[in-house]
């Protein structure tokens, strides 16, 4: 018993839900979504790639049919049918 609890007090500490200035936070649905926060811009933008920089990588997303569906300050959705994602740090 005590041992379940001790778990679920180091996940608390672990998982933050709010990205710091110097984090991103990216989640990806399926392969037809992917929300990005975090962003500081975007560098490419082609319906076959978008390449975005975040605070800490550069993120390239290919597929096809890409669109940017959202866009605000800090924060971007991207749909379309995505093949790859590449991280540069």
């Amino acid at each position: 018993m005590k041992e379940k609890q001790r778990d679920k007090q180091r996940e608390k500490r672990h998982v933050s839900a709010i990205p710091s200035a110097n984090e991103s936070f990216i989640e990806v649905s399926g392969n037809h979504e992917i929300l990005i926060e975090g962003s500081k811009g975007v560098l490419e933008y082609t319906s076959e790639k978008v390449r975005v920089n975040t605070a800490s990588m550069l993120l390239t997303v290919c597929g096809r049919g890409l669109n940017l569906r959202c866009i605000s300050d800090s924060a971007l959705i991207i749909d379309g049918f995505i093949t790859s994602l590449n991280f540069e740090v």
